[in-house]
């Protein structure tokens, strides 16, 4: 090897977790900068993706939305069924049929 690279490294900064709900409330009120969210159950989560705080916060919001879910907590009342039948515009169905087909 012609030279050698020193790489310096830093460990990330712990910091104590903070609750799903606290997590959310301050990503959105811009204080959400190193993060530690504690999910439950030992896991959990940080904005180390390429999206950064803004796909964290989506990530949390979705996770308490399953928690809703599956505790039954959810309200579930504006997304129940229309009465009325599904209207396909004619050129939408078509696209359908021709996707449908088979070669």
């Amino acid at each position: 090897m012609a030279g050698k690279i020193l790489l310096q490294t830093q460990p990330l900064q712990e910091t104590a977790p903070v609750s799903l709900d606290e997590a959310i409330a301050l990503i959105e009120s811009g204080q959400g900068e190193g993060l530690n969210v504690d999910l439950g159950n030992g896991c959990t989560a940080r904005a180390d993706g390429h999206r950064g705080l803004e796909g964290l916060l989506q990530r949390l919001r979705g996770h308490r939305m399953m928690l809703a879910l599956a505790s039954g907590a959810a309200d579930l009342s504006r997304f129940k069924g229309r009465n009325a039948a599904l209207m396909v515009d004619p050129l939408v169905q078509e696209i359908l049929d021709a996707a449908s087909q088979k070669d």
